[in-house]
């Protein structure tokens, strides 16, 4: 009677749910290795999807033109902040597209109390704007 061999755990099939979280620490570990500072931003989320969104709108607005911003200057950790007018939370929640968090429109400097004080918090008229916009997306 033969005895049936045993295989690695390394080499043993993996589940499609385990191929999925593969491909997105993969997509995760492409974006924070072309963008370092982005690994810092993301590294206390657990949630692998929630940290691709978030790493995915960091990385769309690494490639903005934020110089061109009012106080873009004035950046600092303790004076202006690079802030998104409609919060990642609140995109990624509202399932609105990376490209249009990240994107120059959605971005403004904020003097580093105000942005705290803000939080996630985002008017309901531009939740609407950007809401109507990813549809057309």
């Amino acid at each position: 009677m033969k005895k049936p061999l045993k295989y690695n755990k390394k080499y043993q099939r993996k589940s499609s749910s385990e191929k999925i979280k593969d491909k997105i620490r993969y997509q995760i570990r492409k974006i924070t290795k072309k963008y370092p500072k982005i690994k810092q931003k993301i590294k206390n989320i657990k949630d692998l999807e929630k940290k691709l969104y978030y790493a995915m709108v960091w990385e769309v607005t690494e490639l903005q033109p934020y110089y061109i911003l009012d106080n873009s200057d004035k950046r600092g950790w303790k004076n202006y902040h690079l802030d998104h007018i409609c919060s990642i939370s609140v995109g990624y929640h509202n399932n609105i597209p990376p490209e249009l968090i990240g994107n120059i429109k959605n971005l403004q400097f904020l003097h580093y109390k105000e942005n705290i004080d803000k939080g996630y918090k985002v008017e309901l008229h531009i939740l609407k704007e950007m809401l109507k916009k990813s549809k057309k997306y």
